[in-house]
């Protein structure tokens, strides 16, 4: 009896009523145990958030409150390789007079890639803080003091809203700034000694990498690119707690992305105006051979915009302060003095002089010669373009595939990835162009 029992609850367990009664007793040990035991056999449905915004309010890296601001641009040195693409005309021109290069606008004009960047980012926030209620003018404004929607330093936005041939401030070398060590080892801001700010929005490489985002999901975080930029600007203004339509808050996000009332009004006086109305430049191309351009890197302690453009000496006027102080040795013109004093002496008429006329005549007395000025060679001052290798590819070259599936092909670079070293490039494949990836070591230059 014993052994025959066990057996027969087993085959019962094996009929219906018994699964029946074995998914009874499985609920209730679900019910029992809480939620978590369901929530562990549901499959993730909820895509992963391309941004999250820190419930902490983010600072700056390094300590830093206040970064400074891009400087003056130094003259540009003619020839230049793109002389022929006119500069800038503003209407009204700005204090600083026209820096940048390529496109003609008002005082209110926004690229068009910069506009569509600053809506992407809107929308982006709006959906992972939407307590937060940033719009896209104040980080447009915030955009427009930094580096003029990505247009400092004589940089174009190419089609997908990177700066080119791209932006970077002053090495934070502790001298009248900040002084922030090599944090990237210059993979951001080329920079190997210390850091810089850099790109549209100017974020010193240990802030990018709090903050730093995907604005137009290509997978990688540039802060060159506009989308990317102005995304992680709203990010670092979201974070923590507050509400940006609240000037309380706005007043207190703004300032910790530069520590200064007057930075505070600036931006928030440029948003307001954008709210109340702005023009949109049409996106234009690159022109040929603008993207193999070498960036402009600020030397330490370069004046800032608000001095003027005047404010960085050029290499012509720089020598000719030097030799003002020389002529001193003037003092050597004193002895005229004592040879006109005698002068009047000798000019008695009762001195049997041979030839009168010359007597009362002092000034063909010889006088010293006059003073040798010591010869000046002016010293060219080295120029503040600091020289670095561009990328071995850009956007827009001609390049030939070498290796691969599609050998021999002539082409043109459509997109670049510094951090991978590979391209994208256009391969017409049964009449339609298709996008290719391809290592640097595929390809090669056509001259």
């Amino acid at each position: 009896m014993g052994v025959s029992r066990p057996r027969a609850a087993l085959a019962a367990l094996r009929t219906t009523t018994g699964r029946r009664v074995v998914g009874v007793v499985a609920a209730l040990a679900v019910t029992t145990t809480g939620v978590a035991a369901v929530a562990a056999t549901e499959t993730k449905t909820q895509p992963r958030p391309r941004i999250v915004v820190p419930p902490v309010a983010v600072q700056q890296a390094g300590g830093v409150t206040t970064l400074p601001a891009l400087p003056a641009l130094p003259p540009l040195e003619l020839p230049d390789p793109n002389s022929s693409i006119p500069p800038e005309s503003l209407t009204p021109p700005l204090p600083d007079g026209p820096q940048t290069w390529g496109l003609s606008s008002v005082a209110s004009g926004i690229p068009a890639q910069a506009h569509a960047a600053y809506q992407a980012a809107q929308r982006l926030l709006s959906s992972a803080d939407p307590g937060c209620r940033i719009d896209w003018a104040l980080l447009a404004g915030i955009g427009k003091v930094e580096s003029d929607h990505g247009r400092w330093g004589r940089n174009l936005l190419d089609s997908a809203g990177t700066a080119v041939p791209g932006i970077f401030g002053i090495p934070l070398t502790g001298a009248g700034v900040a002084r922030i060590t090599d944090t990237d080892g210059g993979r951001f801001d080329r920079d190997t000694t210390y850091d810089r700010a850099v790109g549209p929005m100017q974020f010193i490489p240990g802030t990018w990498k709090s903050v730093g985002a995907d604005g137009n999901g290509d997978g990688r975080r540039d802060p060159q690119n506009m989308s990317d930029a102005a995304t992680a600007a709203g990010i670092y203004l979201c974070s923590g707690p507050g509400d940006l339509t609240q000037p309380g808050d706005l007043t207190r996000a703004v300032l910790r992305y530069n520590h200064s009332m007057d930075y505070v009004a600036k931006v928030t006086s440029i948003a307001a105006s954008y709210r109340s109305g702005h023009s949109v430049l049409p996106a234009t191309a690159l022109p040929p051979g603008f993207g193999d351009r070498a960036p402009y890197l600020p030397p330490a302690g370069a004046a800032p915009r608000s001095g003027g453009a005047s404010a960085t000496p050029s290499p012509s006027t720089a020598p000719s302060a030097k030799p003002k102080p020389k002529p001193r040795p003037a003092p050597s013109s004193k002895p005229t003095a004592p040879a006109q004093q005698p002068a009047p002496r000798p000019a008695p008429t009762t001195a049997p002089a041979p030839r009168p006329t010359t007597v009362p005549k002092p000034k063909p007395v010889p006088a010293p010669p006059p003073p040798t000025l010591p010869k000046v060679t002016a010293t060219p001052v080295p120029s503040t373009t600091v020289k670095v290798d561009p990328d071995p590819f850009s956007p827009g070259d001609t390049v030939k595939i070498t290796a691969g599936a599609h050998v021999g092909v002539t082409t043109k670079i459509l997109k670049v990835d510094t951090v991978k070293n590979t391209v994208t490039v256009a391969v017409t494949v049964l009449g339609a162009e298709v996008p290719v990836t391809l290592p640097y070591s595929s390809i090669a230059p056509v001259k």
